[in-house]
C-alpha cells in the first residue's frame, strides 16, 4: 500500500501543472459573439434613427409620381424629367434623360441633378458625387441637390463631410417658414445618425453563472498494475471535477473619430470573464484594447491597429501581450458580407511555472454572413491559429470552422444559434504522455434575448454554452463542460 501511494502522489506531482496553469488561448468565438452583437445593434440603431425620414421620403416619391405627366413636349420634357426623379421612377429617368440630353434647350442643371440620381439608384456613388458637385458648382444654392448630394456622402460613409454638409444647410433655413420644418426634420435625422456613427457604442452585460467542470477535468481512474489476487497496486487518478456558481461579465466599448474623406482612427475595447464563489483558484478575465487606422466607404471597411491584451487566472497576472491586427468588412450585396482578420502577437507569460510558453501566435479568420428572409441571418467561418514555441512540444496549429444563425421575432425575442469545430496538433512528441497530442474541440452555444422584458433598461439574455474535447491523450484531455448563465445586458 505504501508503494501505491508514493507513486501515486510522484505522478500527481508531475501533472500538478497541468492543471494549476492552463493555457488560456484566446476565446475567438466568444470575441466573434460580441463583436457581431455590437455590430448588429449599431446597424439597428442606425434603422431606427432614419426610419421615419425613410417613410417621409417614400410619400414624397408617391406625391411626385402623381404629378407626373406623359407629355414629352419640348416644353414638358424637363418637368417630366424632374417629376420623374423626385419620384425615383428610374427606368422612366433613363429613358426621358436620353432624349432630354438630345434637346438644343437641355438645361445642364437638371441634366447632372437626373444623372446624379440614377447613378445613386444604380451603386455609382462616387459618379452620383461628381455629378451634384458640378451641378452646385454651377448654382451652388439649389437646396434639393444640396440634400442629395449630403446624402451621398452619408452613403459613402464620408462622415465628417456629410455633417459638416448637413449642418450647413440646417443653418440656412428659415426658422419663420413652415415649409422649412420638413427639411430641418430630415436633417437633424442624417446629424443624428450621423453622430451616432462616431458616439461610443458597446454593451455591459453581468449575471449569475453556473459551470459544472471548471478543471477542466476527464475524471478518469486508470489502474496501471494489478496484482496477481485482482487488487491495484499502481493507478492513474485525476482530479473529480469541480462544479460552482457564481458571476460572468462582458463589456465593449467602440469609438470611431471620423477625419474627411473615408479615413478615420478606430477605437475597439473588450473585456470578458467569470468569477467562481468559494473557487477563486478558477476565475478568469481577458482585456483587449486596439486602436489604429481605420477606413470606411459604402461598401468596404478596412482597420490597421496594434492591439494589447491582458489576461488574468486565479486572481493573478497569466499574460500580456502586443500585436498587430489588420481586419477587413466588405458588404458582397445588399444580403451578404464577408468580414477577415490577420493578428500577430507576443504572448508574455508572467508566472515563473509558464514562462517556457512565451512567444509569438499568429491568428487568421474569415467570415460570411448572409440575410435569409423572414428575418434570419446565417453566419459561418473558418480560422487557422499558430502557436510558436522554441520547444515542439509546446508549440501546435488550431484550425477550425463555425457556423450559426440568428433569428430576430418582432423585437419581442432573438435568437442566436452557434457551433464550432477546431482541432488542435501539437508539433511535438511529448514523453510524460507518451503520444504527439492532437485535441478535437466542439463548443455549441445558444443564446435568448429579449429587448422589449426589459428591467431598468437592462436586457435579459439566457446563454447555454456546451464544450466537448477529445483527445489522443483521453485520460487526461477529453472532458465535457456546460456552462448556464442569466446575463442582463445595457447597451448604449
Amino acid at each position: 500500500m505504501a508503494v501505491r501511494t508514493s507513486y501515486t502522489i510522484a505522478l500527481t506531482s508531475l501533472l500538478v501543472p497541468l492543471f494549476s496553469f492552463p493555457v488560456v488561448a484566446n476565446d475567438q468565438d466568444t470575441n466573434l459573439r460580441i463583436q457581431q452583437r455590437d455590430a448588429l445593434s449599431a446597424q439597428e440603431k442606425e434603422k431606427r434613427l432614419l426610419q421615419e425620414e425613410k417613410e417621409l421620403e417614400l410619400q414624397r416619391s408617391r406625391q411626385a409620381q402623381e404629378q407626373s405627366s406623359s407629355d414629352q413636349s419640348n416644353d414638358n420634357l424637363g418637368q417630366a424629367l424632374y417629376l420623374a426623379v423626385k419620384g425615383k421612377q428610374w427606368s422612366q429617368v433613363e429613358v426621358l434623360l436620353n432624349q432630354y440630353q438630345s434637346s438644343p434647350y437641355a438645361d445642364p442643371l437638371l441634366i447632372h441633378y437626373a444623372q446624379g440620381g440614377l447613378s445613386r439608384y444604380l451603386g455609382r456613388l462616387s459618379d452620383a458625387e461628381a455629378e451634384y458637385r458640378s451641378l452646385l458648382s454651377l448654382y451652388p444654392n439649389f437646396l434639393p441637390a444640396q440634400l442629395e448630394l449630403a446624402r451621398v456622402l452619408f452613403e459613402r460613409k464620408k462622415n465628417q463631410d456629410a455633417h459638416t454638409l448637413f449642418s450647413q444647410i440646417k443653418s440656412t433655413l428659415p426658422t419663420d417658414n413652415p415649409r422649412a420644418d420638413g427639411v430641418r426634420r430630415t436633417l437633424n435625422a442624417f446629424i443624428s445618425a450621423l453622430e451616432h456613427r462616431d458616439a461610443w457604442q458597446g454593451a455591459i452585460s453581468f449575471g449569475p453563472t453556473f459551470n459544472d467542470n471548471l478543471n477542466s477535468s476527464s475524471e478518469t481512474y486508470t489502474c496501471l498494475v494489478r496484482h496477481e489476487t485482482g487488487k491495484c497496486l499502481f493507478d492513474r487518478v485525476t482530479p473529480e471535477k469541480q462544479r460552482a456558481a457564481g458571476l460572468t461579465f462582458n463589456a465593449s466599448a467602440n469609438k470611431r473619430i471620423s477625419f474627411k474623406g473615408h479615413h478615420g482612427m478606430s477605437l475597439q475595447a473588450l473585456t470578458y470573464g467569470s468569477r467562481y464563489n468559494n473557487h477563486s483558484e478558477y476565475n478568469e478575465q481577458t482585456a483587449n484594447v486596439s486602436f489604429g487606422y481605420s477606413f470606411q466607404d459604402q461598401r468596404h471597411s478596412i482597420l490597421v491597429a496594434p492591439l494589447i491584451e491582458y489576461s488574468t487566472y486565479a486572481d493573478k497576472s497569466l499574460y500580456w501581450s502586443t500585436g498587430l491586427k489588420l481586419n477587413g468588412f466588405h458588404s458582397l450585396d445588399s444580403k451578404s458580407a464577408l468580414r477577415w482578420e490577420l493578428k500577430g502577437e507576443y504572448q508574455d507569460y508572467r508566472p515563473t511555472k509558464l514562462d517556457y510558453q512565451s512567444d509569438w501566435q499568429w491568428n487568421a479568420s474569415i467570415n460570411y454572413w448572409h440575410q435569409l428572409p423572414q428575418q434570419w441571418l446565417a453566419f459561418g467561418g473558418i480560422d487557422w491559429t499558430h502557436k510558436q514555441n522554441d520547444q515542439d512540444v509546446h508549440a501546435y496549429q488550431l484550425y477550425g470552422g463555425r457556423i450559426g444563425v440568428v433569428k430576430s421575432v418582432e423585437g419581442w425575442l432573438d435568437a442566436n444559434l452557434f457551433a464550432s469545430l477546431r482541432e488542435r496538433q501539437y508539433e511535438g512528441y511529448n514523453a510524460l504522455l507518451d503520444a504527439k497530442r492532437r485535441d478535437t474541440e466542439q463548443n455549441y452555444t445558444v443564446t435568448f434575448s429579449s429587448p422589449k422584458l426589459f428591467f431598468w433598461t437592462l436586457t435579459p439574455i439566457l446563454e447555454w454554452t456546451h464544450k466537448r474535447v477529445n483527445s489522443n491523450v483521453d485520460w487526461l484531455y477529453t472532458y465535457q463542460q456546460n456552462e448556464v448563465s442569466v446575463k442582463f445586458e445595457k447597451r448604449f
